[in-house]
């Protein structure tokens, strides 16, 4: 084999790498677009075909074919995702649109026979709150300690706030983003290279669905139930999803008390 042929299929085997990294970008983007103008548009569902046009029906029941065919976990993670919630304003800081999601995994870890889904959810806000709040304790005191200028009046048990056990702020959300990722790319090989589905003109969303953040008859939430909407006074506690928890499968694929608190909708 001469130098020249071997370069010429070096450089074929990287071109083509190249063009299938590309193409895999492009139906994830794709992907990505569909599932959030699916959820967070019309709510997760395909629309009455008497209250919708003729291409907003066509590209919901194209994009619901497409997230059926995805496992269920993933389907989940991209509900929680683009599914608009109500969290408290440092959760929402911390986290962002990936809020739904890290509560859910965290609340995963710690469960409990007995507890209802809302009793839950609200033990793992609390937990996340303080070992939120931990961390910023911990990061001025340690500033205030690096510049000389610690106060000499604080109080030893609020110089260093332990962090609540279980808690790990970095991983939970490295796990969330992962689990996105991984729905993303999930639903991107399924739809292939199809053109984005997703009508140009952003439509208004289907009144007359049922949105997953809708309000049951019963106070109790369980996890295979749409989320509670919560009072006005109330942070928005329930996230629960109409599929299978994220939290119990997906990451061994290939890589890739209400309250008066404010509240912040992360859109």
């Amino acid at each position: 084999m001469t130098h020249g042929s071997f370069f010429v299929r070096k450089g074929e085997k990287t071109g083509k790498a190249a063009a299938k990294r590309l193409g895999r970008r492009r139906r994830e983007s794709r992907a990505r677009r569909e599932a959030e103008w699916f959820y967070k548009i019309l709510g997760g569902r395909v629309p009455d075909e008497d209250n919708a046009s003729p291409e907003v029906w066509s590209a919901a029941a194209q994009i619901e074919t497409w997230l059926k065919a995805v496992p269920a976990f993933h389907r989940g993670a991209l509900l929680l995702r683009y599914t608009r919630r109500e969290w408290p304003r440092a959760i929402v800081r911390e986290f962002g649109g990936l809020s739904s999601l890290v509560i859910r995994l965290e609340c995963a870890l710690h469960p409990a026979t007995g507890k209802t889904n809302e009793e839950l959810e609200k033990a793992s806000v609390e937990r996340i709150e303080k070992a939120i709040a931990a961390r910023g304790g911990r990061t001025a005191a340690l500033a205030a300690e690096a510049a000389g200028s610690k106060a000499t009046s604080m109080h030893p048990q609020d110089e260093d706030p332990p962090l609540p056990a279980g808690v790990d702020i970095e991983r939970l959300e490295y796990r969330a983003d992962r689990h996105v990722k991984l729905a993303v790319r999930a639903l991107g090989k399924v739809r292939g290279d199809a053109p984005c589905v997703v009508p140009r003109a952003k439509p208004r969303a289907d009144k007359s669905a049922t949105a997953v953040t809708q309000q049951p008859s019963s106070s109790s939430v369980c996890l295979a139930t749409p989320a509670v909407e919560a009072p006005s006074s109330s942070v928005h506690l329930a996230a629960s999803v109409t599929e299978s928890s994220p939290a119990t499968g997906g990451e061994t694929e290939d890589e890739d008390a209400p309250s008066s608190r404010k509240v912040r909708t992360w859109h």
